[in-house]
């Protein structure tokens, strides 16, 4: 409000103690006339923006590439967040930053400390009133913006009552409604029902369809609750009527009707049905030049390993239906990460001699036992990649936790057209030296970035500190002779 003399709030006047406190709940009344907003676009804490960094294939965009900071997607500098009441603003904190402990042991302790504490009842019932207060003077106003993110960090639908998740989707669709130039949209890891999830993809489709250009999806609703999917495991016994409509052909006509997509961030399961008519039904969308598509698959999605009736996955790809796809869109770009997916058996089954894979990315989860370290080497996976995807793979990324130690200087051997490679994990200081002679002398020659974070026992920092100290004070000036964009260091965990 602009002045005190206009608000309408219950003020209280004079000594606390003569005032008569009720103990019943007071009943509700709407607040008298329109309710106010400031310029929404200017406020970036309410949502946590995610922005795909640049990696010099993206055409020039100012809404993906945006160098504002406030769309900068680092979770340690957005601490808090701004909601509005009626008549004020409310600041909601992020209370359990990453704090550097000085040993392991104390690092693992505040990571479990954090990962058990939930937010007061009391926290969540401010914050849920907050949210559905500020959405409706969105709607009031008729808001517009560019970017749409959800915060899963924030807004936990899981706390949410029925009419509490109603309300949320009903004031959600409706800002949806009357969005003119709405061109971000990022839904991940919103772990709605299908039915909600797929409301919205509708909604999309039908008032943003002519403006959205990027899209991200990655488990936006529950895992047993894929759209192409209905999960049928617990229909018996309950006796209760659990509604299961159809969902798979307006999610996938809902997703090809967005034609101005740019980029498609999608679960593998959600177009895998085993005949390829899902991923088929997606190519008006596919064939836009330079299309990016981002398909990440999951330990419980494996196809042939999980059991399809649960909801999640189990289905494949046909390798047909990638060569169509190949053909009618000679320049896709596809990056499928695997996600905690150890076994190399495993991984295969995602992948199928056609799929134009153009980047790739591995994260191992922790390996406590070393049977299971054994099981996740990594050897088998670069021969087969590169082997199959060796012309058209540009980027390699692997993210290893506690795992064995890799030979890097095999991966440029195998594959000398990459562009980009990433790497977290152990490594050996004379495997570095020999990776980097190779490419000082030429070997990859499309190579453009180098990002190496040496992972390592607590009591071997210090070696590490000098080794990288001296390899970056040595081979600097080749690869900045080069054009490399070189990165050495120490990764902190």
């Amino acid at each position: 409000m602009d002045s005190e003399e206009e608000c309408k709030c219950i003020r209280v006047g004079g000594h606390l103690e003569a005032v008569r406190w009720n103990l019943w709940p007071r009943s509700y009344h709407s607040s008298p006339g329109p309710l106010a907003l400031d310029d929404w676009t200017s406020d970036p804490h309410i949502w946590l923006y995610y922005v795909e960094s640049s990696d010099g294939l993206l055409p020039e965009d100012d809404v993906l590439r945006s160098t504002n900071t406030q769309y900068w997607s680092i979770h340690d500098v957005q601490r808090y967040f701004i909601g509005e009441l009626h008549c004020e603003t409310v600041l909601f904190t992020y209370q359990y930053p990453n704090i550097r402990m000085p040993t392991r042991l104390g690092s693992y302790f505040l990571k479990a400390n954090t990962a058990l504490k939930l937010p007061t009842a009391l926290y969540m019932k401010e914050l849920f009133r907050s949210l559905e207060t500020t959405l409706k003077k969105m709607v009031q106003n008729q808001a517009q913006m560019h970017r749409l993110i959800f915060c899963d960090q924030l807004i936990q639908l899981n706390r949410l009552d029925y009419y509490k998740r109603r309300t949320f989707f009903k004031l959600l669709e409706h800002i949806l409604s009357f969005q003119e130039n709405l061109q971000l949209v990022s839904l991940e890891n919103m772990c709605c029902s299908r039915l909600e999830g797929v409301r919205l993809i509708q909604q999309l489709a039908c008032f943003n369809s002519h403006s959205l250009k990027y899209l991200f999806l990655w488990r936006f609703v529950l895992p047993n609750e894929n759209p192409l999917l209905v999960n049928y495991s617990y229909l018996t016994g309950s006796g209760k009527h659990i509604p299961r409509p159809e969902t798979r052909h307006c999610f996938l006509r809902s997703l090809a009707e967005m034609r101005n997509l740019r980029m498609l961030a999608l679960e593998y399961s959600y177009i895998a049905d085993s005949t390829g008519a899902a991923l088929i039904s997606l190519l008006t969308v596919l064939r836009r030049p330079h299309f990016r598509l981002q398909l990440i698959c999951r330990e419980d999605q494996i196809p042939g390993r999980t059991d399809a009736s649960l909801g999640v996955g189990g289905h494949h790809i046909p390798d047909t239906a990638w060569r169509r796809v190949n053909i009618a869109c000679p320049d896709l770009y596809l990056l499928m990460a695997f996600f905690r997916i150890r076994d190399y058996d495993n991984i295969r089954r995602f992948l199928t001699p056609s799929i134009p894979l153009r980047e790739t990315h591995l994260q191992f989860g922790i390996d406590l036992f070393k049977q299971q370290r054994q099981d996740s080497d990594l050897s088998c996976f670069i021969r087969h990649i590169a082997w199959r995807y060796g012309d058209t793979l540009v980027t390699l990324s692997i993210h290893q936790w506690r795992g064995a130690i890799f030979q890097l200087q095999d991966i440029v051997e195998l594959i000398p057209g990459l562009v980009r490679l990433l790497y977290i994990g152990l490594v050996e200081e004379d495997d570095l030296r020999s990776l980097f002679n190779l490419i000082a002398c030429g070997v990859v020659r499309k190579l453009k970035q180098v990002n190496i974070q040496v992972q390592d026992e607590e009591s071997k920092r210090e070696f590490w500190s000098d080794s990288v100290r001296k390899l970056n004070e040595e081979f600097k000036d080749i690869m900045s002779l080069f054009d490399i964009e070189f990165c050495l260091k120490i990764y902190k965990s």
